[in-house]
């Protein structure tokens, strides 16, 4: 490679890091947090004023294992005690809230669903950047 090149036209690097460092951004979104390209936009977008809290132990690997299907114990013992349950329905397990004073976070909800036994199971597994609107 040539040095002189690179040290008389620096400047040409600037566009191209202007361009890569989003692309960059929006990769690791999509591959850490399992978001389609739209969703990793907008976290993208909102990354300066982005704030979430998660449940003591919580990890991204352990919420990718639970699947559909799985019952309430099982998801306990992968994902431990979530952060708000909706009482007395009990259908709706939070694994994150946003912080104080944000309005854009990491959501993690796992649904669940009664079978025909009356034990809980999950219906669907939710994993999304949250906005306002």
């Amino acid at each position: 490679m040539n040095t002189d090149f690179l040290k008389k036209n620096w400047y040409l690097l600037t566009p191209a890091a202007l361009v890569l460092v989003p692309l960059l951004m929006i990769a690791f979104c999509m591959v850490n947090y399992g978001y389609d390209f739209t969703e990793s936009i907008k976290a993208v977008r909102h990354v300066g004023s982005t704030s979430t809290r998660y449940g003591q132990g919580f990890s991204e690997r352990k919420f990718k294992m639970v699947r559909v299907g799985m019952d309430g114990k099982a998801v306990y013992n992968t994902l431990k005690t979530p952060m708000e349950r909706n009482v007395p329905e009990d259908t709706e397990w939070r694994y994150s809230l946003p912080s104080s004073g944000t309005e854009y976070y990491h959501e993690r909800i796992i649904i669940m669903e009664q079978d025909k036994n009356g034990i809980p199971r999950v219906k669907e597994r939710i994993s999304r950047f949250h906005t306002p609107d």
